[in-house]
C-alpha cells in the first residue's frame, strides 16, 4: 500500500506527524506541503484515521469515516461491557448457513485487528458444509485412536511424561473414549458441536513470538463481532492440537509454512443467557 497526503486539502495541522509511530511524515510549513516516506512506513494507518479532513489516502483512495453513532456514550459503554462480559462459549447451534453479510463482518473484524508491528501476518481459513464435515470426521477418528491407545496404564504414563498430566486421569479418558465412540458412529460431535462453520487462524512459522498473540487478538474481535450479530462461537483447543497431524493439515489446506494459532466455531444458536459468569477476581 502507498500512503500519500493530498496537499490541496491538508491543513498542516500536524496531527498525523505527531501520531506516527515511525516518525516518517514530513510537514514543511514554508512550502505548505506534507509527505510520507513510504520506504519506512509501517502502514499502521494512524495518519489516515486521525486526519480530521481526510487528506491522507492509500493507493489514491480515502479512508472510510466512522459510522455515525445513534447512541449516547453511556449507552455505548454499557453495550460494549455487556458484549464482553456476557460472551459465552456456545456448544449448541442451529443448522443454517451464516448470512454472507454476517460472515464478511466477522472476517473483517479479524483482518482489521491490531498486530505486533502491524505485520498483518494472520490468515483465516473458513470451513463449512461438506468440507467441514470431512475435516471433523478425520479429526474425530484420529482422536478416537489416540484416546483408545492411551486408555491403559502405559498410555497414561506416556501422557504424563509428555506434559499432558491433566488428561492422564482414568475417569477423564473413559469419558473421552465414550464420547468419541459415539462420535465415530456419527451420533454426536464433541469437537465442533455440529456448528455450521469453523474458522482456523494461522501465522507464519518462525513468528511464534507474536504470531499466536496476533491470532488471539483477531479471534477475540471476530467472536465478539459474531456475538453482536447473534452468532455464537466457541474456541476449540482440541482441534488446534489435532492440527499438528500432517495428514489433517493437508486435508484442511493449511500451507506447510504456517502454524495454527486459534480455532473456533461459528453459528446461530437458540441459547439465551441471563446472568454474567463467576470468575476469580484479580488481586491488584
Amino acid at each position: 500500500m502507498i500512503f500519500t497526503i493530498d496537499n490541496d486539502s491538508c491543513t498542516l495541522c500536524g496531527l498525523c506527524s505527531a501520531d506516527c509511530p515511525q516518525q516518517v511524515i514530513n510537514i514543511d510549513r514554508e512550502s505548505g506541503a506534507a509527505d510520507i516516506n513510504n520506504t519506512l512506513c509501517m502502514q499502521c494507518s494512524h495518519c489516515g484515521t486521525i486526519c480530521p479532513v481526510g487528506a491522507v489516502k492509500v493507493d489514491g483512495e480515502p479512508f472510510e469515516a466512522y459510522a455515525e453513532s445513534r447512541i449516547t456514550d453511556d449507552e455505548l459503554i454499557s453495550a460494549a461491557e455487556n458484549l464482553i462480559l456476557g460472551k459465552r462459549s456456545i456448544r449448541s447451534y442451529r443448522q443454517e448457513k451464516l448470512l454472507p453479510e454476517d460472515l464478511q463482518a466477522v472476517i473483517k473484524a479479524g483482518y482489521m485487528s491490531p498486530t505486533a508491528s502491524n505485520t498483518c501476518q494472520v490468515s483465516a481459513l473458513v470451513l463449512s458444509g461438506a468440507y467441514l464435515a470431512a475435516v471433523q470426521k478425520a479429526m474425530i477418528d484420529l482422536m478416537y485412536r489416540v484416546v483408545k491407545t492411551a486408555n491403559n496404564p502405559a498410555g497414561r504414563l506416556i501422557l504424563k511424561l509428555i506434559g499432558l498430566k491433566r488428561y492422564a486421569v482414568k475417569s477423564k479418558l473413559n469419558s473421552y473414549y465414550s464420547r468419541l465412540s459415539s462420535a465415530v458412529k456419527g451420533e454426536s460431535d464433541p469437537l465442533f458441536f455440529s456448528a455450521p462453520c469453523a474458522v482456523i487462524l494461522t501465522f507464519p512459522k518462525g513468528s511464534e513470538r507474536f504470531g499466536r498473540t496476533d491470532c488471539a487478538l483477531a479471534g477475540q474481535n471476530m467472536m465478539l463481532t459474531a456475538q453482536a450479530r447473534g452468532i455464537g462461537s466457541c474456541m476449540i483447543g482440541f482441534a488446534e492440537v489435532v492440527l499438528k497431524n500432517k495428514k489433517i493439515r493437508r486435508l484442511t489446506g493449511i500451507p506447510d509454512d504456517r502454524s495454527v494459532g486459534l480455532v473456533f466455531t461459528l453459528g446461530y444458536t437458540d441459547r439465551k443467557y441471563h446472568r454474567y459468569p463467576k470468575r476469580e477476581k484479580w488481586n491488584l
